[in-house]
């Protein structure tokens, strides 16, 4: 009764930590004159663009499916952006044509909102596990609390990434996974949400087969109707996509321009540059001079969307037939990369807003704050290890879940596969979701052995 009780109270503390960093965070980087937004860098500037253009063609009388710009990075977040600040009536620029974001504008509702989202989404996560582990409140508190309070996750709640309503949307998901149900037309609204996975961040793209991995195993009755019904339901995401991609530039296409650049920019420089000895900045010279012959040679025109898109299409050709062609290199980079990507880091948010807001350009990568904090970082990570390692070699002598456990090491891997070689800690997030069902387990266990010594203890203490 005390671990059901204080399911409610850990889900409110998180809210609480997510909320009040939210507010400091906006306190403290929210506008500086003079300076670039601290917050709203990078991607998610562009974000703020595409969603700025989208409100502008519909207060302009154009419908939905013709507004907006060429779907490059992620679809969702832009459109979240637009409907929030015409709900809230506030702007996204102070000055649209040099781009400087508008100060306040309602910014703390919206990470207030992608809070309550993901903490909503918590408690409909522990509901649907509590059910699947046959009430084990002990098990279901642990993983609870560490999708709750764990900081590297938590800390996305309180930034304009993509990361908080993509781990949302992974909870209710996996819910939906593990779900009891007979009803077999129910997978078309688990497909549903795969979808709005991938519309939320691209690296969900292919995360429907693990989900069909696991009803293929997991399934007795209805097996195909299910699997059926789930690629319905995805397909029905990827149409809408492609029917706005269509209406909107006259091309169905649901592959978003970065995905399939993003090997060729920041993989195969590294790839260029460890074989040849030289400068990444010199192997990127060298691979864009081949490109602007291949541009010439073909008559692309990269004003236009059509001809943008022929020339992805050459990137990512280019990119894997010189990945088959240098495969020993190319594995070592994606080896190193992703030993670094699954080191745990929760200060990123922290250090790249006050790294924004750095008028020396220093990067957080190179400075001292990194190195700092490397040694913590990694001695965090294994203790997180040690709860997850052990969970998972106890889950597996159970093996009444062992369809599960394999569904989410497979889920596990794929991530790693999709983002590893970025080498960056903040695509490893989507994984610590994953990972909190044996760090639950793991961390059980523990909790178990010490309660059972401290009750078996033959002196009042």
């Amino acid at each position: 009764m005390i671990l059901k009780r204080g399911i409610f109270l850990i889900i409110f503390i998180g809210f609480l930590i997510s909320s009040a960093t939210s507010f400091l965070n906006l306190k403290k980087y929210d506008q500086i004159d003079g300076q670039p937004h601290s917050m709203i860098l990078g991607d998610l500037k562009l974000i703020w663009i595409e969603a700025e253009h989208l409100k502008r063609d519909l207060h302009s009388g154009k419908n939905f499916f013709r507004s907006g710009i060429e779907y490059d990075r992620t679809y969702l977040p832009s459109k979240l952006i637009a409907l929030y600040s015409y709900a809230v009536g506030e702007k996204l620029f102070e000055n649209f044509e040099s781009k400087k974001i508008q100060k306040g504008g309602g910014k703390l509702g919206f990470l207030i909102f992608q809070s309550l989202l993901y903490y909503f989404a918590l408690f409909f996560f522990y509901k649907k596990i509590l059910d699947f582990y046959n009430y084990d409140h002990q098990k279901c508190f642990f993983i609870t609390a560490f999708l709750a309070l764990e900081p590297t996750i938590i800390q996305w709640h309180s930034s304009f990434w993509t990361e908080s309503i993509f781990l949302s949307l992974q909870l209710i998901t996996l819910g939906l996974i593990i779900h009891k149900t007979n009803n077999k037309f129910f997978s078309i609204i688990l497909g549903i949400f795969v979808g709005l996975m991938y519309l939320q961040k691209t690296v969900a793209m292919f995360f429907i087969f693990p989900v069909i991995f696991y009803l293929i195993i997991s399934k007795k009755k209805y097996r195909i109707v299910s699997i059926g019904s789930l690629i319905f339901g995805y397909s029905i995401i990827l149409f809408f996509l492609g029917y706005h991609n269509l209406i909107r530039s006259d091309i169905f296409y649901v592959t978003a321009g970065q995905s399939k650049r993003a090997h060729y920019f920041y993989l195969v420089p590294q790839v260029v540059s460890k074989k040849n000895n030289i400068s990444e900045l010199e192997a990127a010279n060298k691979i864009s001079k081949y490109e602007n012959n291949w541009i010439k040679e073909n008559n692309i025109d990269v004003n236009k969307e059509k001809d943008r898109r022929k020339l992805y299409n050459f990137q990512q050709k280019f990119a894997i037939k010189f990945f088959l062609n240098n495969k020993i290199a190319t594995a070592k980079i994606f080896i190193n990369n992703t030993i670094h990507f699954g080191f745990l880091n929760p200060f990123q948010v922290y250090y790249w807003h006050k790294y924004n807001n750095n008028i020396n350009n220093e990067e957080y990568h190179t400075s001292l704050d990194h190195q700092k904090w490397l040694e913590k970082r990694i001695l965090y990570s294994l203790f997180v290890y040690f709860f997850v390692f052990l969970g998972i070699i106890y889950s597996f002598k159970k093996k009444k879940y062992n369809n599960f456990n394999f569904f989410i090491i497979l889920s596990i891997f794929y991530y790693i596969f999709m983002l590893g070689w970025m080498g960056n800690t903040r695509y490893f997030t989507p994984s610590l979701i994953l990972i909190s069902i044996f760090f639950g387990e793991g961390a059980s266990l523990i909790f178990k052995k010490i309660y059972k010594k401290l009750t078996n203890y033959p002196y009042k203490i």
